[in-house]
């Protein structure tokens, strides 16, 4: 088997590049996007197609490039069908996988490798599910004994925080006297959107944010401050199943990136500007738009004209 080094790359002199193994190809995949000029793909957005390609290559038993064939991504789709993923899963881990055999043809791959290839369908509910405001109020009482899950239900319902943002974020980060919240880019983090962000804080949240935060360090994590890094785990603390158990014991379906739309969700059916919805999200408004704006109340601008 031809060892892969550090900036390898194939030439026409070397053996067929079918014996290059699959794995190396993975990391240079990835390195790759990561040090492209436009969108470099962020270090966590790569870990995580990092372990979808590699467990398509372990599920399957790939080894070297050769070794992909449509019929095995199809059996590999499928047997993640009957593991209980849902459509949605299937459908990312799918557009993963079909974007890095794109990297491999022609050099290590036929151009008709996809041939037969079956992308799923993305649900159409999967992206809908929001929580009213009614139901969030309930849910961040139900966590008054937990003021720890109490300020990650704030951080996610009343500002619309990602998941991998929580686990980062540094006491600094609260601006009290001024009812801000800053979302900072540094060394150790960067934000989905690569730009820091400013989200006002809720007078509630403010409150309890005031109590919570009282004598922190600003320099240290609000979670978890004496673990500083994140190992080989996707985030440096993750709350998702904590949260996941809260929302079964009170009775609500919803997932942790429900929290986050449900934010956006709430304010836009309540009439705020879907620009400023999209500034505190950190999204484009196209983004917002498409995802919100069908939630906005009726507006009697429609007769302006008439």
């Amino acid at each position: 088997m031809v060892p892969v080094q550090p900036g390898w790359t194939y030439s026409p002199s070397e053996l067929p590049p079918r014996r290059r193994e699959i794995h190396g190809l993975v990391d240079k995949y990835l390195a790759d996007a990561q040090g492209r000029n436009r969108k470099p793909l962020r270090a966590v957005t790569a870990e995580t197609r990092r372990y979808i390609l590699k467990k398509f290559c372990s599920d399957m038993g790939i080894e070297r490039a050769g070794d992909i064939t449509a019929q095995k991504i199809n059996q590999w789709l499928k047997n993640l069908k009957e593991e209980g993923k849902s459509q949605d899963t299937r459908w990312t881990y799918a557009e993963r996988l079909r974007n890095f055999i794109k990297f491999l043809t022609p050099k290590y791959l036929s151009s008709g490798i996809l041939d037969g290839f079956e992308l799923p369908e993305p649900s159409p509910l999967g992206r809908k599910n929001w929580v009213r405001k009614e139901e969030v109020a309930k849910l961040i009482e139900a966590a008054s004994e937990d003021p720890q899950l109490k300020f990650i239900l704030f951080c996610a319902f009343h500002a619309g925080l990602r998941r991998n943002e929580i686990s980062e974020m540094r006491v600094g980060w609260f601006d009290l006297k001024q009812k801000l919240l800053h979302v900072t880019n540094d060394s150790n983090f960067t934000s989905k959107d690569r730009d820091n962000r400013v989200i006002p804080l809720t007078d509630s949240f403010h409150a309890f944010a005031t109590t919570f935060l009282a004598g922190r360090d600003p320099g240290e994590y609000v979670l978890a401050p004496q673990k500083t890094s994140k190992g080989k785990a996707k985030y440096r603390f993750d709350c998702s199943k904590r949260v996941r158990t809260h929302f079964t014991s009170c009775k609500v379906k919803a997932t942790m990136h429900d929290a986050r739309r449900s934010f956006a969700s709430n304010r836009v059916s309540d009439g705020v500007s879907i620009f400023k919805v999209a500034a505190w999200l950190g999204d484009s408004v196209a983004v917002a738009q498409k995802s919100y704006g069908h939630l906005a109340p009726a507006d009697a601008d429609i007769n302006r004209g008439v």
